[in-house]
């Protein structure tokens, strides 16, 4: 009853004001009000011809709120719905413009291997959402699914060359694993125990499209010991940890990435650091090197254009002592020795968001009170 009463003492105020100030600004009606579309992100091509535009909106017929892919081109001046579905995110250009990788969460019929079926008679035959990679071409046509299994993906990137994908899973299960848990815990989700740390992928991109094309849709063969894996796909890394963000050196020879807690929550500091991975001589069984070591929150991950340094922010915790919260700084470390540098130490404000240049540079935007500059 309280939050009613709020709501509606919000909604006259709103009114009152409204018609107050009728004479000066345009009307609004609450359909206008709740209809806008917010643009969650816009990702420029490589040639700088053309962006494509994440949007988020109201879908009051399927009762969601969606989120699609368009495409702007400069020389047309035209807006291209790529996607339909209303599930898409992180779209990402393949360096040489030719595709969009994105992470779409799609009904896609999955066996499941199991012999507990008291409450699913149909469990072979049941339809889940699960968060899998995708290609579409800039001019337009069908989705082309990349990867499969049950598993989501939450974090890809291109290779410096377009000929690959490096993407991430929590480290999947085989068959026996998935049949052993099912029949022990039935629909009982534990806390700690089903949580586990993450698988690093690559594929490489032409034999997934063929893959697809060929309709291979099975997720993996009937061996009890064979891991739910997309077929065609290299394990490069492992780790205990959940992985946040990925992305690969300009020479196409290291891999860094970006872990936090699996459980996705701030629970130890030590969960969020930065790690490397050598791809010339990558072992699933071969620990990732650690970069970072501090008491600090990394976020969003890139390397310099000289291929040994990776920048990253900082919001939440301290770089160079114990545990400190500050306005958002941006660093870079040494992908060898791991020693960090704050840019911009004597910048009085904070660093929301950086774009790295072509000389080792970078752009950053800093923002001091409410104004925001580059």
């Amino acid at each position: 009853m309280k939050i009613n009463n709020l709501l509606l003492g919000c909604f006259v105020i709103f009114i009152s004001l409204h018609v107050a100030n009728g004479a000066e600004k345009p009307k609004i009606t609450l359909d206008d009000f709740f209809n806008f579309v917010g643009f969650d992100s816009v990702t420029i091509s490589p040639d700088g011809k053309a962006v494509v535009i994440v949007t988020d909106r109201a879908d009051w017929d399927q009762k969601i709120f969606r989120t699609d892919l368009w495409l702007y081109r400069e020389n047309s001046a035209s807006l291209i719905q790529l996607t339909q579905t209303g599930h898409e995110r992180h779209p990402e250009w393949s360096p040489d413009g030719a595709w969009i990788a994105f992470i779409a969460e799609r009904k896609t019929p999955t066996k499941t291997h199991s012999d507990w079926k008291e409450d699913s008679e149909d469990d072979e035959s049941r339809e889940d959402e699960t968060a899998h990679l995708y290609l579409i071409s800039p001019n337009g046509g069908e989705a082309i699914q990349l990867t499969r299994g049950e598993e989501d993906i939450h974090a890809f990137t291109w290779s410096p060359d377009s000929k690959a994908l490096y993407f991430a899973t929590r480290q999947p299960w085989t068959k026996q694993q998935k049949d052993s848990y099912r029949k022990e815990w039935k629909d009982v989700r534990q806390y700690r125990v089903s949580e586990r740390g993450d698988t690093i992928f690559s594929l490489g991109v032409a034999d997934g499209i063929v893959r697809q094309r060929m309709q291979s849709s099975r997720v993996s063969d009937d061996s009890d010991n064979t891991p739910d894996i997309t077929p065609g796909s290299r394990v490069v890394a492992q780790t205990p940890w959940r992985v946040n963000d990925i992305d690969v050196s300009p020479d196409g020879r290291s891999l860094a990435f970006l872990t936090e807690s699996v459980s996705e929550r701030q629970e130890r500091i030590s969960e969020f650091e930065i790690y490397t991975v050598d791809l010339a001589n990558a072992l699933p069984d071969r620990p990732p090197y650690q970069v970072t070591h501090n008491e600090a929150l990394e976020d969003h991950i890139r390397w310099a254009k000289d291929s040994r340094h990776i920048f990253f922010g900082v919001e939440l915790g301290s770089v160079e002592g114990k545990y400190l919260d500050t306005q958002n700084r941006l660093y870079w470390a040494d992908a060898e020795s791991g020693r960090t540098e704050r840019w911009g130490s004597d910048f009085p404000g904070s660093i929301p968001q950086y774009y790295p240049t072509s000389n080792s540079g970078v752009l950053a935007a800093g923002r001091v009170g409410t104004e925001v500059q580059i």
